[in-house]
C-alpha cells in the first residue's frame, strides 16, 4: 500500500582507488539517511549511491569534498524524479 511518503531515488556511480572504497562505503554509511551506497563487487573501485532528491545536494557536496582528498570521479549521474 502506497502512503505517499515514498520518495523516488536516483543513482550517482563514483570510481574510487580500489584502496579507498572501504573508507568512502563507510562514509556514506556513517550519514544514515543521506545514500544507499552499494559496492559493486563486479567492477573494481566502484560505487553506486542512491539519493533523494532532498539529499542530492549534500551527496554532491561530500563528493566534492573527496575528490580534493583522493582520484575520485563519477561515472554516471541519472536523475528519475
Amino acid at each position: 500500500m502506497d502512503n505517499g511518503t515514498c520518495q523516488e531515488t536516483s543513482r550517482i556511480t563514483i570510481k574510487v582507488p580500489r584502496e579507498e572504497i572501504v573508507f568512502v562505503d563507510m562514509l556514506f554509511k556513517a550519514y544514515e539517511g543521506l545514500a544507499l551506497a552499494t559496492i559493486d563487487r563486479e567492477t573494481s573501485g566502484l560505487i553506486h549511491l542512491d539519493i533523494t532528491p532532498g539529499t542530492r545536494a549534500d551527496v554532491l557536496a561530500i563528493i566534492k569534498d573527496l575528490q580534493e582528498r583522493m582520484p575520485l570521479s563519477i561515472l554516471e549521474d541519472e536523475i528519475q524524479y
